[in-house]
C-alpha cells in the first residue's frame, strides 16, 4: 500500500502481509509500516536479507536496529489526529467528499478537464487530469501557483501521464480542494 494507507478502512485480515510506504498519510518520507499475520512470521527463506526476516523484528520488539525516532514520533502524532477525527471511517468519508468534488468538477466541465482514469478505479488520494487544449496546461500550472492568498503548487503531473495531478491526501483540507475547484472553474471560463 502507498498513498491509500490510512485513508480508509481496510480489513487487514484479508492480507498476509501489508508493506506500506506511509509517507503520504502517516509520517515523513522513508517511514514504512509492516502489518503481518502471525502465522507467517518465521517462514523466511534462507536467502531473505536479515532486515526482511520479520521474525527478527518480532523477537526484538521492533528494536532489532536503532529505530527512526523522529518518524515514529510523527506517526504517533498522526495516529492521534486520525483517532481524534473519529478514526478511519470518518477520514474515509472526508476523503470521498474531497475526491467527489474534484472529480465532479472535471466530469461536469464538458470535456475541458479530462481524467484519464476509469471512474470505477479512481483514486481518493491522487487525481490526475489533463486539459482538452493541452497547450493550456503550462498556463494552468503557472496561474495556479500565482493564485492569491494561497498558492497552489506541485500540480504538474507525473512524467508518464503528463497534465496535472492534485494530491489530496488526508492532510489536505476540504477548503483546499474547494479552492482548486473554484480556480479550475474560473480558468475554464477564461480559456474555454
Amino acid at each position: 500500500m502507498s498513498s491509500n494507507f490510512c485513508s480508509k478502512l481496510v480489513d487487514v485480515s484479508k492480507f498476509g502481509l501489508i508493506y506500506a510506504g506511509a509517507q503520504k498519510n502517516v509520517g515523513p518520507s522513508g517511514v514504512t509500516i509492516v502489518i503481518m499475520r502471525k502465522d507467517l512470521v518465521g517462514n523466511a527463506q534462507e536467502i531473505t536479507p536479515v532486515m526482511f526476516d520479520y521474525k527478527i523484528h518480532v523477537d526484538n520488539n521492533s528494536l532489532y536496529n536503532t529505530p527512526p525516532c523522529y518518524g515514529i514520533y510523527m506517526c504517533g502524532l498522526v495516529f492521534e489526529d486520525l483517532l481524534a477525527q473519529g478514526g478511519l471511517k470518518e477520514v474515509e468519508k472526508k476523503n470521498i467528499k474531497k475526491a467527489q468534488i474534484l472529480y465532479d468538477a472535471m466530469d461536469e466541465s464538458n470535456g475541458f478537464y479530462r481524467c484519464p482514469i476509469e471512474k470505477s478505479v479512481r483514486s481518493l488520494m491522487n487525481v490526475p487530469f489533463t486539459l482538452e487544449k493541452s497547450d493550456l496546461e503550462v498556463e494552468f500550472i503557472k496561474e495556479a501557483a500565482k493564485e492569491k492568498n494561497q498558492k497552489m503548487i506541485q500540480l504538474k503531473g507525473q512524467r508518464s501521464v503528463g497534465g496535472m495531478r492534485a494530491s489530496i491526501y488526508n492532510a489536505m483540507p476540504l477548503a483546499g480542494v474547494e479552492k482548486l475547484v473554484a480556480f479550475m472553474k474560473d480558468f475554464q471560463v477564461r480559456h474555454a
